[in-house]
């Protein structure tokens, strides 16, 4: 009995371990992804828009027209990438709930053991 828990003691342990890892490596994914939206708002606020407004002027627009249609593209595309980051932020807040619903081998036998030590205990 005592290496059955000792060999599922090391079995949550490693599973433990693994789900941490994985749980970093989405944090990290939204961060660079919070980065990279950031990064990609300035270069389009200081660059796109500019080169957007004077070559809609270029091609014949009205200033105001030019305008409206480079803060749209602006906009839809920020939106988008938002939407992008939060639905990675949502997938990493559902991941340890999928992930144990899908619980390991050792998992299992943990449930098992609960269950007796409830029923002995329930004496």
């Amino acid at each position: 009995m005592e290496k059955l828990l000792i060999a599922i003691g090391f079995g949550q342990r490693a599973y433990g371990r693994w789900l941490f890892q994985r749980l970093l490596a989405g944090i990290i994914v939204v961060a660079s992804l919070t980065i990279v939206i950031s990064i990609m708002i300035s270069v389009m606020l200081v660059s796109g828009l500019y080169i957007g407004y004077f070559a809609l002027l270029q091609y014949g627009a009205e200033p105001a027209a030019a305008m409206i249609i480079i803060g749209i593209a602006a906009i839809l595309t920020v939106i988008m990438l938002i939407l992008s980051a939060l639905a990675c932020l949502h997938h990493l807040r559902q991941m340890p709930r999928n992930l144990l619903k899908r619980s390991p081998l050792a998992s299992r036998a943990m449930n098992a053991l609960d269950a007796f030590t409830d029923g002995l205990m329930a004496d």
